[in-house]
Parts: structure tokens; sequence; C-alpha cells
């Protein structure tokens, strides 16, 4: 089994439906599990992840609400 570690360059565009790339991860990630291999992120990603996810669009960020990352990190 491998094991597989997303950055958080990888988890913006798996959680964000509206990223170019979106489909192509999707994809790639369900790959991977099928396989029967695993994915992981580290604190650190979420942490970054939040950075981005919560920064305004007019500055490099997708402009989520706190309530829109947070369902995106927990669920």
């Amino acid at each position: 089994m491998k094991s597989y570690l997303l950055d958080t360059n990888i988890v913006l565009r798996f959680a964000n439906s509206q990223s170019q790339e979106y489909n192509l991860i999707q994809n790639t990630i369900s790959e991977i599990l099928l396989q029967g291999d695993q994915c992981f992120i580290t604190s650190q990603v979420i942490i970054e992840f939040w950075v981005v996810a919560t920064r305004p669009v007019n500055v490099n960020g997708l402009g989520w609400t706190i309530e829109q990352t947070t369902k995106a990190v927990i669920g």
C-alpha cells in the first residue's frame, strides 16, 4: 500500500468545485483510493487551506466565509 501526502494546492482544488483542476484532482484522488492506497494531509495543510479559503478573492483567495471553510475542513 502506498501513502500520498496531499499538499495545500491539491486540497484547495479538491475542495473548490469551481477550480479548473477540480475534475483532474478528484479523479486522481479517487484512483489512488480505488487502488487501495491512502491520502493524508497535515495540520500545516489545514492551516494554509484556511488562510487561502478565507482570504478575499481580490488578493488571490477563495473568499469563503468562516462557515463555508469550517464545513470544508470538518465536513
